[in-house]
C-alpha cells in the first residue's frame, strides 16, 4: 500500500524509539531501504528493556561503497551491523537487487543495469 510516505519517513515513525533524537537522515540510496528495514527490526527484536531505554543510532551512511552504522548499543547490536553492512555489498544501493562494488570514479555497489548510473 502507497501512504504517500517515503521510505526514510516510514522507518523514522515505525522505529522512532531507535531515533531519540528525533527525525533521522539516512544518507543511503533507495536500494538500501529494505536492508535497513530489517537491521530496524532485529535490533528492535534484540534489544532489551534497559537498553532500550538509552538505544539510539549515530550515523547511518554510505561509505567506500558499503552502508555504515554506528549506535551506542550493545555487542549484540554490533553483530546485527557486521551482518548488514558485510550484506551491503551484494545489495544495489539504488534498486535493491543484486549487485557487487564497482569503482567508476567513486566505490558503489551497483547491478549491471544501474552500474553505468
Amino acid at each position: 500500500m502507497d501512504d504517500g510516505k517515503d521510505w526514510r519517513t516510514r522507518l523514522n515513525l515505525e522505529f522512532v524509539d531507535q531515533f531519540p533524537h528525533g527525525a533521522f537522515h539516512f544518507a543511503v540510496g533507495n536500494g538500501w531501504s529494505l536492508l535497513l528495514a530489517e537491521v530496524f527490526r532485529r535490533v528492535d527484536a534484540a534489544l532489551h528493556d534497559e537498553e532500550r531505554s538509552f538505544f539510539g543510532w549515530n550515523d547511518v551512511k554510505e561509505k567506500w561503497g558499503l552502508l555504515r552504522m554506528t549506535h551506542n548499543g550493545s555487542d549484540c547490536i554490533d553483530d546485527i551491523v557486521d551482518w548488514a553492512e558485510a550484506t551491503s555489498e551484494r545489495v544495489c544501493d539504488l534498486c535493491g537487487l543484486g549487485g557487487r562494488l564497482r569503482k567508476d570514479g567513486a566505490w558503489r555497489v551497483r547491478c549491471d543495469a544501474c552500474a553505468s548510473i
